[in-house]
């Protein structure tokens, strides 16, 4: 049984703050990773208790989408790397400091803002300007929305690429104009938001006097209200994930090749779904035969329903994953490498299983294939532990409150 969550009323806004958010990209299909799902999270709620303005990039999506909110939609991000190498800035940050955009925001920032958002490491080219204007609008306070501790995550996906050494070179320039950038943002804006509280400890090393906001998802998908897994459901796992960027193509190969041969021995089904390109594709139904690679799915449910759990097998790449909480509200059961499974409000072996190896993991998804109670019981705990722990509409007030002054919340 499915039930949708709703949305309260919406506030009189007259006397709610006014806010500019400065995001990457407009975060709607085909902008599907996890840091377009945060943002459109972050968006979609805020624009329900503040006065709000997004500037964005064009992502190819339909502009059409959510016409209540002020969008300024500027033209694509650049494409490329080369040109980064020169700039101060980082790649992420690069790609989004075209002319156009930087224009736009000169135009924006004519206006008066209680707050300006910088949502992202890759709005690091905007702190100058916002800081400016701060200096000018001393009430303004510049808020900057972290996604993951990007630093050590950054390295270690570059440690996992194998690069030439030209390429590694450039890679460690690049990744010391990510640490300063990112440093700069916890140091200079008045106020730091961060999807896991595991990042306010190497974040208050850096930045021991700012003022830190748990800013945890919210989930606004179907919610599964019970859910009894039992012999007739098949012996399936789920690989679930968007697959474009190198980094992640490489965590499915890495589990691909540790995985397919000995869970098709077992009998286990594998499916892995989520939107990658076709030569990923024909190479993963080439070599690993026995597995079933459906690409993007539109309608996961069906599929969820239809296997006892889903894998999480992320080897390099910190931070919350978001795809958690649809697992979480679907019932799917959580089985995965323990440092990538992060900020669930529930404790390991209880609400998920965890392995510290491909290898290990590989052998704990055969061993408890088949123990439908322990599967169940996993998807009671974790379900129940974050029924209220995952609400855009709770997170949207926390800010909001936080923007116009209310320093309850912060830590």
């Amino acid at each position: 049984m499915n039930m949708p969550l709703t949305a309260r009323a919406l506030p009189d806004l007259a006397q709610a703050p006014r806010v500019l958010l400065l995001a990457k990209v407009h975060p709607y299909p085909p902008a599907t990773a996890g840091d377009a799902v945060y943002s459109r999270g972050i968006i979609e709620s805020l624009s329900r208790t503040t006065r709000l303005t997004v500037l964005c990039a064009d992502s190819g999506a339909d502009r059409s989408i959510r016409p209540d909110i002020d969008w300024h939609i500027t033209g694509p991000q650049r494409g490329g790397r080369v040109g980064s190498v020169l700039s101060r800035w980082p790649l992420i940050s690069w790609k989004g400091a075209t002319r156009d955009y930087l224009a736009e925001l000169d135009r924006l920032l004519e206006q008066k803002w209680d707050a300006i958002i910088l949502d992202n490491l890759g709005l690091a080219h905007a702190l100058p300007r916002a800081e400016r204007y701060r200096t000018a609008h001393p009430g303004t306070r510049l808020v900057y929305i972290s996604h993951e501790y990007e630093y050590p995550t950054r390295a270690a996906k570059y440690d996992s690429y194998g690069m030439s050494l030209p390429k590694r070179l450039l890679a460690g320039r690049d990744l010391a104009k990510v640490r300063r950038s990112e440093e700069a943002l916890l140091r200079r804006c008045d106020i730091v938001t961060v999807i896991n509280t595991a990042d306010l400890a190497p974040f208050r090393k850096i930045a021991p006097e700012r003022k830190y906001l748990p800013l945890l998802p919210g989930y606004e998908g179907q919610m599964v209200s019970e859910r009894r897994i039992d012999a007739e459901v098949p012996r399936r796992v789920l690989v679930l994930g968007g697959r474009r960027s190198e980094q992640k193509r490489q965590i499915l190969l890495d589990w691909m090749a540790a995985a397919h041969d000995k869970l098709h021995a077992e009998g286990i089904e594998m499916v892995v779904a989520g939107d990658m390109d076709e030569g990923l594709r024909s190479h993963l139904r080439k070599s690993y035969p026995h597995a079933q690679v459906l690409g993007f799915v539109d309608d996961l449910e069906a599929l969820f329903a239809s296997a006892r759990m889903g894998i999480i097998a992320d080897t390099t790449g910190g931070g919350f994953k978001l795809r958690l909480l649809t697992q979480v509200f679907q019932r799917l059961p959580i089985v995965g490498l323990k440092g990538a499974i992060s900020g669930l409000p529930t404790p390991e072996g209880e609400g998920y299983l965890g392995a510290d190896s491909l290898k290990q993991l590989v052998s704990l998804v055969c061993e408890v294939i088949d123990d439908t109670d322990r599967l169940n019981a996993l998807h009671e705990k974790v379900f129940s532990d974050s029924a209220v722990a995952f609400s855009w509409e709770a997170r949207a007030e926390a800010l909001t409150r936080t923007l116009a002054g209310d320093a309850g919340e912060l830590s």
